[in-house]
């Protein structure tokens, strides 16, 4: 299977949310060579999430773990929507091979198990997108990420959709990362109901208020957001960071 026919299973023609599915992840699935290995597809984790009537989903936990939910979700009526925008290269700060492994994998599954072309949308992030395990210091491949508001659907066009809340699946008692909470502000102004559901814990989610977040709307809060991030060629983020000495700023990361 190609990047392209991959992408294509997840992003299928003449399914609305496709439009806001992220390529970027999928062109690196020919770079990656994958160990022929069985992977597992459960995901107990879901047995709480509410029924796919006008309701969407943000799936904001490690990246294989939102790829395996996802698919899961696809077998509920969900429609999974990759909104992971990172590349990965030599001594990337984030390992992004687990997760192209099961994009790759579940690419498979999905073919088999396509939801209904109408079904309401699970956005896909990766919770880690700005907190890897390494420091992105001189050598290493800087491929943290944010998400934007441009990067969703407005409130109204979910309203349209017939969506009327909005759950973030999170784990281990995790607040939503200060990006999303740009999104979640924005659906809440425009008249969505959010909650917050914990996949960690045995309970329904909870109604959550999105206090509103640092630069709310602010003009400049894009550029405040992609602040010290390294952009590539393919549109998506990461970059190497030069070694000290080799030029610019000496290797200095601010």
């Amino acid at each position: 299977m190609t990047n392209e026919e991959c992408f294509a299973i997840w992003a299928p023609e003449g399914v609305i949310w496709s439009r806001w599915a992220k390529p970027v992840a999928f062109t690196q699935l020919a770079r990656t060579t994958f160990a022929q290995k069985p992977l597992s597809w459960d995901a107990p984790e879901i047995a709480r999430v509410p029924d796919p009537h006008h309701t969407a989903l943000v799936v904001d936990v490690p990246a294989a773990d939102a790829v395996r939910i996802g698919v899961a979700l696809a077998d509920v009526g969900y429609r999974p929507v990759p909104l992971f925008n990172a590349t990965t290269g030599i001594s990337a700060v984030l390992e992004l091979h687990p997760m192209l492994e099961r994009l790759a994998a579940g690419a498979e599954r999905l073919r088999e198990r396509q939801p209904r072309a109408d079904a309401p949308p699970a956005f896909l992030l990766d919770a880690k997108r700005m907190t890897p395990p390494t420091l992105p210091i001189s050598g290493k491949f800087d491929n943290r990420w944010v998400t934007l508001p441009q990067d969703f659907p407005s409130a109204l066009f979910l309203k349209t959709r017939g969506i009327q809340d909005v759950t973030v699946l999170r784990a281990d008692g995790l607040a939503p990362g200060q990006d999303l909470m740009h999104v979640l502000r924005r659906w809440q102004d425009g008249g969505l109901r959010i909650a917050l559901g914990d996949l960690s814990e045995s309970r329904d989610p909870q109604p959550f208020q999105v206090p509103r977040p640092s630069y709310f709307r602010l003009a400049w809060y894009r550029l405040i957001a992609l602040m010290g991030l390294r952009r590539n060629e393919v549109g998506g983020f990461g970059g190497a960071i030069p070694e000290a000495g080799s030029g610019g700023f000496g290797g200095f990361y601010g």
